[in-house]
């Protein structure tokens, strides 16, 4: 019999896009699974989208309290009854090979969780797409994702045992939440890897707003933080080089939001083709004493 796979979609006022997502699971030529739509106290039209569908895999829950994000999901979890989850954002869709185009490794003992590439579209246009194709890796994955992470949560089937062997996700993230369950599960469990892209992620003003905040910044300067001070955390000490990197950009990254004032320096960054070009400009727009502690690093 085929393994079951229960899909957990967590939406707070997803009314813009969520009967897309719901329709692209229903249409998986995959079909043991189950559909936890876990709604976080939505306040529009969320809740008459879901009753259009009548299949009974559907299951709807409404939560009377809004949750962070990695609390909602920590408790739709709960919810499943599959030995597989499946987790798609009501912005994004799968392909409809998604799920059967790894079915045939669900009953391998040395997979623990499934990935693949991804499409990427921006705001509502469906022409606009750009697929950088990644030549994804087999196995314990830590090292090739601390040097270029491309995992979308979207895109990952993880076998149920992982969150009871290593815990859910951290409810004190608002944002990295996934990242941070990716970045800790590589350590020690097997991928599997298929390059196709086979889930559609969507740009748009909101999450794009999310990856830009102070608080996305804030969130991995933390996790940073915290593994570094792990003595025995010997994945992060060997590819510390590629997690300073990213922290500096976003740092750099954070401090050209805050100098939005500075428009004209920003576009002459962007304009010049000569890197020395760019620095100085960079450097007359950020604060120079951060610069250069970055730069020393």
């Amino acid at each position: 019999m085929k393994k079951k796979v229960s899909v957990i979609v967590n939406f707070h006022n997803g009314e813009k896009y969520l009967e897309n997502c719901i329709k692209s699971i229903l249409n998986q030529d995959y079909k043991n699974l189950e559909i936890i739509l876990w709604d976080n106290n939505s306040t529009d039209k969320s809740k008459a989208i879901v009753k259009k569908f009548s299949d009974t895999r559907v299951k709807y829950f409404y939560n009377n309290k809004k949750d962070s994000l990695y609390k909602a999901r920590n408790k739709s979890i709960l919810k499943s009854t599959g030995e597989f989850i499946a987790f798609l954002d009501s912005d994004d869709w799968w392909e409809k090979e998604y799920l059967s185009s790894r079915a045939q490794y669900f009953s391998d003992d040395t997979v623990d969780f499934f990935y693949c590439n991804t499409n990427f579209y921006f705001d509502e246009s469906k022409k606009k797409k750009i697929y950088k194709k990644y030549n994804l890796p087999d196995g314990k994955i830590f090292d090739a994702l601390a040097k270029d992470y491309f995992i979308i949560i979207s895109g990952v089937i993880f076998k149920k045992k992982i969150f009871t062997k290593t815990g859910m996700f951290n409810e004190n993230f608002n944002i990295i939440g996934d990242f941070d369950f990716l970045m800790k599960i590589s350590k020690n469990f097997y991928a599997k890897a298929t390059n196709l892209p086979l889930i559609n992620y969507r740009f748009h003003e909101k999450n794009l707003s999310k990856l830009n905040s102070q608080m996305f910044y804030d969130e991995y300067k933390s996790w940073f933080e915290t593994n570094l001070n792990i003595s025995d955390n010997y994945l992060f000490e060997k590819n510390l080089r590629y997690f300073k990197k990213k922290l500096s950009y976003l740092e750099i990254s954070n401090l050209l939001i805050e100098n939005k004032k500075n428009l004209y320096l920003i576009k002459k960054i962007f304009s010049h083709r000569n890197i020395y070009e760019k620095l100085k400009f960079l450097i007359l727009l950020v604060t120079p004493h951060k610069f250069f502690k970055y730069l020393k690093k």
